[in-house]
């Protein structure tokens, strides 16, 4: 798409204060603006040469066209004239006509370059709703990227817990078990018997919970991994429609860049027409 339509959004401010329906279309995932009433739209082409203005006081309407449109004197003949005119600038000098006739032709220019804007536009918006939603997705998946990754915090302070009680249950049974190789009587020998069975017990107990956060652990990430996968499923189902929507657009980016270089010659050549047959006053 050109400058010119990307430049949109900006320059209108220029001219009207108020809503407006551009017919640069809102860029995904962004949330759309609300929609102006259908009466009030500006289309907007930054093509060179001398500005110009085709602006309907009754509805706000402007199609403007040129790099050197004076906002501030279209706005006083917005409060001075009645209905439609065309402001043009030509050798520096600004000029506004009212023909009905010429006025005529300028809209049927238009008009093809609008009705792809309002297309475009409505594509826009689609596609902003899919943004939405793959974002709202997108934050799910990070969610469960983070429980993920508290719930294996937690299981791998657990697991380093137990390796620590491991290895003070095996020094102690290392111990007892000397205690019971060395013991002189029959009740000492016993008594360290009992206590390497008694480690050993605790041993079991810790190895047992060791395998058991392990098991949480892979059950954990195998819920979270079948959860993000979902999701990621989802994802891509909503981003098809996106990708179509987007050739959509392009297409029809390039319909109106053709329609507008159109309209821009014929209202030129209708600003020609004016001038020629002095059907535009200069504006002062």
């Amino acid at each position: 798409m050109s400058t010119s339509h990307r430049l949109i959004l900006s320059l209108a401010g220029i001219l009207l204060g108020g809503s407006v329906l551009a017919v640069q279309p809102p860029q995904p995932p962004a949330p759309p603006a609300p929609p102006a009433p259908p009466s009030k739209h500006i289309n907007i082409s930054m093509g060179s040469g001398d500005g110009y203005a085709l602006v309907d006081s009754s509805e706000d309407s402007v199609t403007m066209a040129g790099t050197d449109v004076d906002g501030q004197q279209i706005k006083q003949l917005q409060r001075s004239l009645k209905g439609q005119f065309l402001w043009f600038r030509d050798q520096g000098k600004g000029y506004v006509t009212q023909d009905a006739a010429l006025l005529a032709r300028v809209r049927e220019a238009w008009k093809p370059s609008q009705d792809l804007g309002f297309q475009m536009s409505g594509l826009g918006k689609q596609m902003s709703e899919h943004g939405k939603a793959m974002g709202e997705l997108g934050s799910k998946m990070g969610a469960h990227g983070a429980a993920q990754a508290n719930v294996g915090a937690r299981d791998v302070a657990q697991l380093q817990a137990l390796g620590r009680q491991q290895q003070e249950l095996g020094r102690k049974t290392g111990e007892a078990a000397r205690r019971q190789a060395q013991a002189t009587t029959e009740t000492a020998r016993r008594a360290a018997g009992r206590e390497v069975e008694r480690l050993q017990q605790q041993m079991e107990d810790a190895q047992d919970a060791t395998e058991e956060v392990n098991d949480r652990i892979a059950a954990a990430q195998e819920r979270e991994a079948d959860k993000v996968d979902a999701l990621s499923r989802q994802m891509d189902q909503r981003g098809k429609p996106m990708e179509t929507l987007g050739k959509q657009m392009e297409a029809l980016g390039r319909q109106q860049e053709k329609a507008t270089k159109a309209a821009d010659k014929a209202t030129r050549q209708v600003i020609a027409q004016a001038l020629s047959e002095g059907k535009a006053r200069l504006v002062r």
